[in-house]
């Protein structure tokens, strides 16, 4: 297999085939890397899906999506940092089989480059270092930490372009 034997997709929701979407769902579910409960809902609600199919199969994924409101509001208060009008990447996946061929790196540049323009900000465990060091090779800044209440890990926001604190 080679890397040109990958194909790359950039598309909303709408546009991907049942059977596609429901390969992407799959993916992430089996990551087990985030909760799964929303992940239908804010894959049906998207603002752009990237996915990266071998051979007719979904082998990596990565997703813009809309940041539920009770969410954001959440992190904010944690951080002090503005996210209105931001987008959240989330759902970043790659079959084991098919990491270290820069797939997530791809995709992650991708949904940047097709988002029109749009602010871009991912939560990430600050002991997770291989979503870390994909993360800033994007170009994506650090904005803040904070420690989830839930789990007790401290997470970092890291954004494309630095989110301003709230007054």
């Amino acid at each position: 297999m080679k890397k040109s034997d990958i194909i790359y997709f950039f598309e909303k929701p709408e546009e991907i085939p049942p059977k596609t979407l429901d390969q992407v769902r799959i993916l992430i579910e089996e990551g087990s890397g985030v909760g799964t409960s929303w992940v239908r809902e804010n894959l049906r609600n998207a603002f752009l899906i990237g996915y990266a199919e071998h051979e007719g199969e979904v082998v990596g994924t990565s997703t813009h999506k809309y940041p539920k409101e009770a969410y954001r509001k959440k992190i904010e208060a944690a951080t002090g940092l503005d996210l209105t009008g931001y987008v959240e990447r989330g759902y970043t996946a790659v079959r084991p089989e098919y990491r270290d061929l820069g797939i997530g790196g791809r995709l992650i540049r991708g949904l940047i480059e097709k988002s029109e323009n749009k602010k871009v900000y991912v939560t990430i465990r600050m002991d997770n270092i291989p979503p870390l060091k994909m993360t800033y090779k994007e170009r994506m800044v650090l904005g803040a930490t904070f420690v989830n209440e839930r789990t007790g890990h401290e997470l970092g926001v890291f954004a494309n372009v630095m989110p301003p604190k709230k007054l």
